[in-house]
């Protein structure tokens, strides 16, 4: 028996928006403006900086931004183990426009040149706001396994893409609050295994929630999560013409784009295993303990299912008792546009970009 969140039955299908909403267009709305700053860079050039607002910050109340504004907890943390001293972090972090990181000019590659504003160029072919936030984006399963390979075309781009993970529906055990919608705030109770056992990718074996997890996830101490070789940045970095503020550059080390597989229950349109993007979440391994009452819920099918995945957590075959389960609390904070992009591109047949590219990597 497989988790199914209670409001996964009114989740609408996909509805394409006005068109003039289209973030690709020249005549879309909110087309952000760069500020110049007056920044020694080296060069001629005044340093420039993301000042705007992510676009989903217009859909979204200041609230839910304020109550999953981890990242100034990280610094303050960090800041604290470096100093010693107790300092006051800002009440939340504002994501900026990442398109902004197009006009970006490292005074020394131009092939990163390049890569870097194609990346952040891309943007959905089909409206992303303000609807998407409620009628989710929908993709095949094997189209998403595509995207890691894909990627690596722009993985000299600055910053670099954020990795990305589908959590199966059989990797969760317990989802607190059990939203579908949003998942802004939810804990999810996982085994910790670190391979899926999904077989659509055989090459590249998809990563689980937990092995995320151990490779950007965040303590509950706000600290990268043990094995984590990440690093919390502390001040703004100049680079090239574009300053970069330490909320950006951790956003950039920890944040990963999260799907979440769609359940096919009877009568779904659905005719192959999909998932549907819910944002990019900062990954945070809290201690917090499964109500026993789930535990008791699962059928014992469902039970021999997460012993066979964790034998570690139990003692022997019994189930009498519920495990310490890994507690995951997903902190939303982006909804990636760029990468979005990059996946239009997959599906719809990809925008010939490497002309460019190879144009400067020659020209270097």
């Amino acid at each position: 028996m497989q988790y199914v969140p209670h409001d996964l039955l009114c989740a609408p299908r996909p509805i394409p928006a006005d068109v003039n909403n289209i973030l690709a267009r020249d005549d879309a709305t909110r087309i952000p403006q760069v500020r110049p700053t007056p920044t020694s860079t080296g060069s001629n050039r005044p340093a420039l900086r993301a000042f705007l607002p992510a676009p989903f910050t217009y859909c979204i109340p200041r609230e839910y931004l304020e109550v999953e504004s981890i990242i100034p907890k990280m610094i303050h943390q960090k800041l604290v183990d470096l100093h010693g001293i107790p300092m006051h972090p800002p009440p939340f972090f504002n994501m900026p426009d990442t398109r902004l990181y197009a006009q970006f000019i490292s005074n020394f590659c131009q092939h990163k040149d390049a890569v870097t504003r194609r990346y952040y160029s891309k943007v959905p072919r089909n409206p992303c706001f303000p609807d998407d936030l409620r009628r989710p984006r929908i993709y095949p399963i094997k189209l998403l396994n595509r995207l890691p390979n894909h990627l690596e075309k722009y993985k000299d781009a600055f910053p670099e893409p954020l990795p990305m993970v589908i959590i199966r529906n059989d990797e969760v055990i317990c989802m607190n609050p059990p939203c579908w919608y949003n998942m802004y705030g939810v804990i999810m109770h996982i085994p910790p295994t670190e391979h899926s056992s999904n077989f659509e990718n055989f090459e590249n074996p998809e990563d689980t929630l937990w092995s995320m997890s151990l490779k950007r996830g965040v303590s509950a101490s706000y600290k990268p999560h043990s094995g984590s070789q990440l690093s919390v940045a502390t001040s703004p970095v100049t680079f090239g013409n574009m300053i970069y503020s330490a909320e950006e550059l951790t956003y950039s080390n920890f944040a990963v784009n999260v799907f979440m597989e769609v359940p096919r229950l009877p009568g779904s349109e659905l005719k192959e295993p999909a998932a549907a993007y819910k944002g990019a979440f900062i990954l945070n391994v809290i201690d917090h303990p499964m109500h026993p009452t789930c535990w008791a819920k699962l059928s014992k099918d469902r039970k021999m299912d997460i012993y066979w995945r964790a034998p570690q957590l139990f003692g022997g075959l019994t189930f009498l008792k519920c495990p310490n389960f890994p507690a995951v609390n997903l902190h939303f904070q982006n909804w990636d546009i760029n990468m979005l992009g990059v996946l239009d591109d997959l599906k719809f047949g990809t925008v010939d970009d490497s002309i460019d590219v190879a144009s400067a990597r020659n020209g270097n």
